[in-house]
């Protein structure tokens, strides 16, 4: 029965999300979200997808870089790039999708090393320095960062926008998804 209830949670979540976002999207897009209104806005998501997935989030957002590649004359075509140091990862926009371990484990469900064989298989999936409760989730920081990148409109030196050709923007979308 605990599982029937957990299966209708997690497929409500997303679409929770999504209402959450779009109940905050006009004030956002006239940069008028007051900073009760921005708290609430978190806490909603806390609620939703638990406080640390958020925190660490914004913890990126504030730490990382975000390059964002488009083709010239298509800017709905697009890589985005989260970086820091030598660590990156690819998304695409719109897509939930992550090669982040956290994403393989704790939203795919899949045991450490399946995708990545430079991970020791056999280990249980569960990430040492995330709590219990973020177990199970239906995103990774990585996607949810993006996604607070875009609605916030956040933007400083850590964002930058790159042009590339049409066939290197193809090759970027692949690798997103090449294991």
């Amino acid at each position: 029965m605990a599982s029937e209830s957990e299966n209708t949670t997690s497929y409500f979540v997303p679409h929770l999300v999504d209402q959450v976002f779009e109940l905050y999207r006009s004030k956002a897009e006239s940069n008028s979200l007051t900073k009760e209104e921005r708290g609430q806005f978190f806490y909603d998501l806390s609620i939703l997808l638990g406080q640390e997935l958020v925190l660490r989030s914004l913890h990126l957002l504030d730490d990382h870089n975000f390059s964002f590649f488009h083709a010239k004359n298509n800017r709905s075509v697009c890589v985005v790039e989260i970086s820091k140091g030598t660590e990156y990862f690819r998304l695409i926009p719109g897509v939930s999708f992550c090669k982040c371990e956290f994403f393989q484990c704790h939203v795919l469900q899949l045991p450490r090393g399946i995708l990545y064989q430079d991970l020791p298989s056999g280990e249980p999936g569960i990430l040492e320095d995330w709590s219990e409760e973020s177990r199970v989730s239906y995103t990774c920081q990585h996607i949810l960062a993006l996604r607070l990148h875009q609605f916030l409109k956040h933007t400083g030196g850590k964002t930058t926008e790159k042009i590339l050709k049409k066939e290197d923007i193809k090759e970027l979308r692949t690798d997103v998804f090449r294991d």
